[in-house]
């Protein structure tokens, strides 16, 4: 068999190729793509197909693979995409491509103020923790006990809530 006839033969089992796609989805524009992208990769290999005299197992194989990799490449692209809006939206953003600076600010502001009307250690204390330090490392430094850190972390956040609430 020639490259010619095998060209000639591949455009046969277009039709072939369209059935065996339902197997894999029913939305008739990734079946669309996904026999040509079949088609174009059997063109591609057909060096490889001269040791394998049976077309349309071949061809199974080769769709089979290009949907399972569209697949993967799809629930990365989805996760990584749903993960990306879940952190602008953490920061408040209503769409993943802004951020609004202007709210940050005057909210950072408000609670700069609240938390100027408590007392300088709980001030620091919970600006240490918002910074990133650990509950063990404050009663490190404030020679207090871990929990004692813990309940005053907790009713500073908690008066915080209530304040903007």
């Amino acid at each position: 068999m020639t490259n010619k006839d095998l060209n000639v033969q591949l455009l046969e089992y277009r039709s072939v190729l369209k059935n065996l796609a339902y197997k894999f989805t029913s939305d008739p524009e990734d079946i669309q793509d996904l026999v040509q992208e079949t088609l174009l990769r059997a063109l591609k290999y057909v060096d490889q197909f001269f040791n394998n005299p049976q077309i349309i197992p071949w061809l199974f194989v080769i769709m089979k693979n290009i949907y399972i990799n569209q697949y993967r490449t799809k629930k990365y692209k989805f996760t990584y995409e749903n993960q990306k809006a879940t952190e602008y939206q953490n920061l408040g953003c209503h769409e993943p491509f802004t951020e609004n600076t202007v709210d940050k600010q005057l909210i950072l502001k408000d609670i700069n103020k609240a938390l100027a009307c408590m007392s300088d250690e709980n001030q620091e204390i919970f600006n240490m923790y918002v910074k990133g330090y650990k509950y063990r490392e404050l009663s490190d430094m404030y020679c207090m006990p871990k929990g004692t850190i813990k309940s005053k972390i907790f009713a500073i956040r908690k008066r915080l809530q209530r304040q903007f609430a």
